[in-house]
């Protein structure tokens, strides 16, 4: 069976969209730039919330310095995510995505890397994996199955 090409199709010209650059250059406008300005001044800037956790005395000096370096790093981190969100909905757009700030810093380190998407070769993490951000041993640790033992 031959098709028909449709003789009103292939006498169509094709279409093609150009881009417009933006309505108003970026400093064409003294209100729009004043708009700017305020927005800028006004929003206060995301810092990491209670940062003055003491590290638990018991730990090793090494164990405690990766912890704090490991929190430093989460803080950043939930941080910069944070200020992506509009300034009223940061909270909450953050714990649809990623869970509460409170669970994160509840659970494992190295868990809490991989939900942040962090790398985790930016400390030791061995030495503090099992630990949450408090420096406790995480009870919210991801579970692995049990292994067969023969009896």
């Amino acid at each position: 069976m031959d098709k028909k090409q449709n003789d009103f199709e292939s006498s169509r010209p094709a279409v093609a969209a150009n881009e417009l650059g933006l309505v108003l250059q970026p400093g064409g406008s003294k209100k729009l730039a004043e708009i700017r300005r305020k927005v800028k001044t006004n929003l206060p800037p995301v810092e990491p919330a209670n940062v003055d956790h003491e590290i638990p005395a018991d730990l090793k000096p090494e164990i405690a310095a990766e912890l704090k370096k490991a929190r430093k790093l989460v803080d950043e981190r939930i941080a910069a995510i944070m200020s992506r969100f509009p300034a009223g909905k940061q909270n909450k757009m953050f714990g649809f995505r990623y869970g509460s700030v409170d669970v994160i810093k509840r659970m494992a380190m190295n868990a809490a890397f991989k939900r942040l998407g962090m790398p985790d070769n930016q400390v030791r993490m061995r030495l503090i994996a099992g630990l949450d951000y408090y420096g406790k041993v995480s009870g919210a640790e991801e579970t692995k199955p049990n292994s067969p033992t023969a009896e």
